[in-house]
Order: structure tokens, then C-alpha cells, then sequence
């Protein structure tokens, strides 16, 4: 089970029985629920009452927020594993089949596809005009929105899996070599790089002057985003799929050791763990007063 999407009275979220669910967020009551032809591994963006969201039947599906009713659907040559990124009038993500595609998230149709030279495993973001996106030969690209023209590309030893963070002209991505790295998208280049030499899974998040971010050794990681250096480590003890999310002094990540932790993001002192029933391998959705977090298990727990 991937990370879930909160929209006003709901939560969403995608499943490998190839279902895509809404609950009710103060009863954990199914709203409804739609059925894809295969695993839902992509994280639903929910916006203007729409959801978006991909299946490994190599579509991407836009429904209804409410009723769970498709407006349209369009399908690549491959499975759709990332979760999309919507911007303006258009709707981003990337396949299997080595593309990055846009969208209109109005009628469903084709704006523009870049072709990359393999799949496509990272998620996007979108920043002033430009996606950023990674695939699985460990190339960051930095693609125009308006024309799906390739602006400039970073090259790296490993596969990249998630999505990077764009902060203060910064771009920040992590890859399975073990690094994060940080760019300067004004001089389109890296300009430094931190190696935790442990597969890295995990989107950075940037927060309060720190990027955090987990991997499978089981540590949680955070440094000066401006420079790089080491702010602190937590271990989890066990392998850190979940990438984090933050409010206030606090950060929130799951670990496979089954806890869920609120660290404190200046010094990594946990405030509380809470353990839940399985793995929790998806990032915490933050909803008012409270965590939406699914678990590995098959469940999905709101904390307060």
C-alpha cells in the first residue's frame, strides 16, 4: 500500500489488489472504491475535485473525489508506477516504457511525451515551469512544461526511485547508489552530495533549514540543506521505505521495524514512537490534528 492523498472529508489511496480507495477521514468508512486491471503502486494527487492516479495496467486514471467515477483514462505502452504531479492544466508523470508524459487534465489528451533511455521510476515535481524527474538509469531530468523539451539533465550512479524536493533554487534527489544529491538549478549542475552507503528508496524532505530523508539500513538522516553537512542520524532499526513528512519542530517516518516516529528535526530525539501492525513503507499524510498512515499490513491508521 503507497502513500495516501487527503482531500477535504476523504482519504485516498491505491492498493495491489488493483483498487484505488476513498475513505471517510473521521470514520475510516469506505466512500467508494475503483477498480484498475492491475497493482496500484502510484500515489494518488487529488486536485480541484479530481484524482489522479496509475496502475500497472499502464494507465493513468482521472475520477471523480467524490464518487469514485472515471472522467478519463490514458494509457501508455507500460505499467504507471509513479505518482503523478498536476501543475497548471496539465497532469505529469512517467512510465515504464521510458516516458515522461503531460496530460491535459481536462480532456485526457496527449500535450507532450519526452523520451527517456529507460523507465521511468522516479516521481515528478513540478517548480516554475520545469519537471523534475528521475528514471532508472540514474539520470534527473529537467524537462520545459510548456514544450516537453529537455532544459538539462544530472547523471548519477544509481537508479532513481522517488521524488526530489525544489527549495530556495535548490533541487534535492536521492538514488539507490546510496547519495543525495543537491543542485543549483541556476547553474544547472551538483554542487554537493552526501553518501549514507546504504540503498537510498526515500524522497528528500526539506524542512526548517534540513533535508531528511531514510534508507535501508534503517537511518534517518538529516543535514544543513545549504551545504550538506550532517545535522543528525536516528536508526529506526529497520529498513526506512517511508519518506517523511514534517510539521512544525516535528518529523514524521515510518520504518519496517512496524513504529511510526515523530522526531524532533533540530536534534533527531524521538518525541514518541507508536508501533502499528506491519511495515510502514509509505510517507504519513498530514490531516489537521491528525497522521494518516498505511501500513504494509493492509490497514490504514489515522494517529492523533
Amino acid at each position: 500500500m503507497d502513500d495516501a492523498a487527503v482531500y477535504k472529508d476523504k482519504v485516498y489511496f491505491g492498493s495491489n489488489d488493483g483498487v484505488v480507495y476513498a475513505l471517510n477521514i473521521n470514520t475510516g468508512q469506505q466512500a467508494w472504491k475503483f477498480t484498475t486491471d492491475n497493482w496500484v503502486t502510484s500515489s494518488p494527487a487529488v486536485v480541484n475535485g479530481r484524482v489522479y492516479v496509475g496502475s500497472f495496467d499502464s494507465r493513468l486514471y482521472c475520477l471523480n473525489a467524490d464518487t469514485g467515477e472515471q472522467i478519463w483514462k490514458f494509457t501508455t505502452s507500460n505499467s504507471v508506477a509513479t505518482s503523478p504531479a498536476v501543475a497548471d492544466d496539465a497532469v505529469y508523470f512517467g512510465s515504464n516504457d521510458g516516458y515522461v508524459y503531460a496530460v491535459s487534465i481536462k480532456t485526457g489528451w496527449q500535450k507532450w511525451k519526452f523520451k527517456t533511455d529507460a523507465a521511468v521510476t522516479g516521481s515528478p515535481v513540478v517548480a516554475d515551469g520545469v519537471v523534475y524527474i528521475g528514471n532508472r538509469n540514474g539520470k534527473m531530468y529537467a524537462i520545459d512544461t510548456a514544450t516537453g523539451k529537455l532544459k538539462w539533465r544530472a547523471i548519477v550512479g544509481g537508479p532513481i526511485t522517488a521524488a526530489p524536493a525544489v527549495a530556495d533554487g535548490l533541487l534535492y534527489f536521492t538514488s539507490q547508489d546510496g547519495k543525495i544529491y543537491c543542485a543549483r538549478i541556476k547553474h544547472q549542475a551538483v554542487i554537493w552530495r552526501y553518501d549514507v552507503k546504504a540503498q537510498i528508496e526515500t524522497a528528500p524532505l526539506v524542512h526548517n533549514g534540513k533535508v531528511v530523508f531514510g534508507d535501508i539500513s534503517g537511518n534517518v538522516t538529516a543535514l544543513n540543506a545549504q551545504n550538506g553537512s550532517k545535522a543528525w542520524v536516528y536508526n529506526t532499526g529497520g529498513s526506512v521505505f517511508s519518506s517523511a513528512a514534517a510539521l512544525g519542530d516535528r518529523v514524521y517516518i515510518g520504518s519496517n521495524s512496524d513504529n511510526l516516529y515523530a522526531l524532533d528535526i533540530n536534534t533527531g530525539n524521538p518525541a514518541w514512537q507508536l508501533q502499528l501492525e506491519g511495515d510502514i513503507v509509505a510517507t504519513p499524510a498530514i490531516a489537521g490534528d491528525r497522521l494518516i498512515v498505511p501500513t504494509a499490513a493492509g490497514s490504514v491508521c489515522s494517529v492523533r
